[in-house]
């Protein structure tokens, strides 16, 4: 295979049997009101499909059998994450806005080390098995924390490089995998302790409370292609909102909305 990186699409089914079972709570799951509230959790279940290109990642959710479903796409050159929302809005975030709340973000992890150890203890670690599913070499990473217990099939590929370009978009060019695990305490280290895993394709994973199952999903499609343009830019006609919730962290007025024209 050439050495270009991978374009094309990944789609993962998610099943979440645990939130009927969550919504149902002390109800008796053999009456009306229980087996209404556990149906829910079928109707829960969602279609997860990720456009991967070289510099930009696009998701589509689906839930309710299509009734719900968003479109949102994260861009690593010009570092924006877009939403596009039910009612023909598209909400953009600037995410270099987090450029000006770094410092104060990484000082205060860095106070609070403890953080560090317990993502780390929360963390699924490699078994060592390895499994052909799907057609692709997988490899099982478990992890409990009390009640709650993951399993997971990993696959790396080495063209993939969806996750760096959510973290290149999140904190900006410039941060490796060698300086993020070297201890620094900031968002860049949390970053490298959880690529090993969001870097790499989940084909199965499960997980339990309390024995049972809560949320499972499986890798049904991946697919090297040329995708179209379209899927990483905002439709004509949409409504765009400018970064609405960061300004309001900041205590800004929001920016005014205004209509998307043809290119």
């Amino acid at each position: 295979m050439p050495a270009s990186a991978f374009e094309g699409t990944i789609t993962e089914v998610i099943q979440m049997p645990g939130i009927g079972t969550m919504m149902s709570g002390s109800n008796d799951s053999t009456g009306q009101a229980g087996q209404g509230l556990s149906a829910m959790g079928a109707f829960a279940n969602l279609s997860l499909k990720m456009y991967v290109r070289e510099n930009k990642v696009a998701y589509d959710m689906s839930m309710l059998g299509g009734l719900i479903t968003m479109h949102s796409i994260i861009d690593r050159d010009a570092r924006t994450m877009t939403m596009l929302l039910p009612n023909h809005t598209a909400m953009v975030m600037d995410l270099r806005a987090l450029d000006t709340t770094r410092r104060r973000m990484d000082d205060s992890l860095r106070t609070r080390m403890g953080i560090f150890d317990s993502l780390e203890a929360m963390l699924p670690q490699p078994t060592g098995r390895h499994e052909t599913i799907h057609g692709l070499d997988a490899e099982e990473y478990h992890g409990q924390r009390g009640s709650v217990e993951t399993e997971m099939w990993l696959s790396a590929n080495e063209k993939l490089k969806a996750f760096d370009v959510v973290r290149d978009a999140f904190l900006g060019r410039g941060i490796d995998d060698r300086s993020a695990s070297a201890g620094g305490g900031g968002l860049d280290e949390v970053f490298g302790m959880i690529r090993p895993i969001a870097g790499k394709i989940p084909v199965k994973f499960e997980t339990k409370v309390n024995g049972k199952t809560f949320v499972k999903g499986e890798l049904t499609d991946i697919t090297e292609e040329k995708l179209d343009d379209a899927l990483f830019e905002i439709p004509q006609g949409y409504q765009i909102i400018n970064g609405d919730s960061l300004r309001a962290t900041h205590g800004e007025a929001p920016a005014p909305r205004r209509n998307v024209t043809a290119p």
